[in-house]
């Protein structure tokens, strides 16, 4: 079988990133990889005394950019691709994810909140394709064009490169996940201001996935 990783991007997320770690860890899947992105915070202390491998980017690149490096960094044929501030997630929930790749039946898999908490799982179901969570081969992944610089719109990036080059995408079922939102993680003005940028960045990706499309 072809060997695994699970690579967590990660932002001041040193309350959350912990758990994620541990679960990471017990799912047994292979090495777990946490690419602070420039964070101001403990995460990258906060990570290794979890049990992570780290990788320390001395500035913020945007999740896009901690996914390239952190792709670049491993060596393993497949990638799990877990953002820092879930909720609820069990090591089932991480091999659901990777066996489909593994084996190669799909080139990608996606998660989907089921039966988390209702915000966010309404928001997965009306835009399934920012989800986050992924299992792909980890050269599929940086062949992604713009990889390193989609920042927040790394998800739209990876889903329309999907789809031009006719990858097999199945999605699975993560009963009982969700995420910290951005308004309980940095008070509600300063997770506006994050919200609406994040906007921005995926939006900038559609307009930029839109002009490379044949």
């Amino acid at each position: 079988m072809q060997s695994c990783a699970v690579l967590i991007p990660a932002f001041n997320e040193a309350a959350n990133v912990p758990s994620v770690v541990r679960v990471a860890l017990e799912a047994a899947l292979g090495p777990v990889l946490v690419v602070d992105d420039g964070s101001g915070d403990a995460t990258a202390l906060a990570a290794e005394r979890a049990g992570a491998t780290v990788l320390r980017l001395p500035r913020n690149e945007g999740k896009g950019g901690a996914l390239f490096a952190g792709a670049r960094a491993l060596s393993s044929d497949v990638v799990v691709l877990v953002d820092a501030d879930l909720l609820g997630l069990r090591p089932e929930h991480l091999r659901d994810l990777a066996l489909p790749v593994l084996r190669g039946e799909v080139e990608m898999t996606r998660g989907v909140f089921a039966g988390g908490r209702w915000r966010t799982t309404a928001a997965q179901r009306l835009t399934p394709q920012l989800n986050g969570q992924r299992a792909l081969k980890r050269e599929l992944l940086l062949s992604v064009p713009g990889l390193k610089s989609s920042r927040y719109g790394v998800e739209i990036a990876i889903t329309e490169h999907a789809k031009r080059s006719g990858w097999r995408v199945r999605d699975v079922p993560l009963a009982g996940v969700s995420q910290v939102m951005k308004e309980e993680k940095r008070g509600f003005w300063q997770g506006v201001a994050m919200r609406l940028k994040m906007y921005a960045e995926i939006l900038w990706e559609l307009v930029r996935s839109a002009l490379r499309a044949p």
